[in-house]
């Protein structure tokens, strides 16, 4: 064989092994790019969805605590209903200049029952406020 002959063979065997390059180099891009569109749903998957859950669980319990907040303001303001109705009727009996000798068993009963009315009317309210409290600060949350 000569050089000639030698020189050809090797450019043929060279071209014949570049174009089997490329198409290995295709396959593997190729490859590349398919586990690529897998992983970009992985991706989706451990970054945006797991967000969302950490965002909906942060609003979820933000709105429960001021809603627990809200409903010891509530007990508060029942507090504080009964004894401003409890003290307003004490004034009431001072104003007219009654004595404690003079209290008869039956005005004690309706002062007592004017109370606890007073602090029934302001507690059926309670938990009401509370769940619009829940509602409000959640659906705050949503809205940013």
């Amino acid at each position: 064989m000569s050089t000639a002959e030698k020189s050809a063979t090797t450019e043929a065997e060279n071209v014949r092994l570049q174009a089997r390059i490329d198409e290995l180099e295709a396959e593997l891009k190729s490859k590349r790019s398919s586990e690529s569109k897998r992983h970009t749903e992985t991706d989706k998957l451990r970054n945006e969805t797991i967000d969302k859950v950490a965002d909906e669980a942060s609003r979820f319990f933000h709105a429960l605590s001021l809603a627990f907040v809200e409903d010891l303001r509530s007990a508060a303001d029942v507090v504080k209903a009964v004894s401003d109705e409890a003290f307003k009727r004490r004034d009431d009996r001072a104003a007219k200049d009654e004595d404690l000798g003079d209290i008869r068993l039956s005005d004690v009963e309706n002062d007592v029952a004017a109370v606890v009315n007073k602090g029934i009317e302001k507690s059926i309210a309670a938990p009401r406020r509370a769940v619009d409290k829940f509602y409000e600060v959640y659906r705050e949350g949503a809205a940013k």
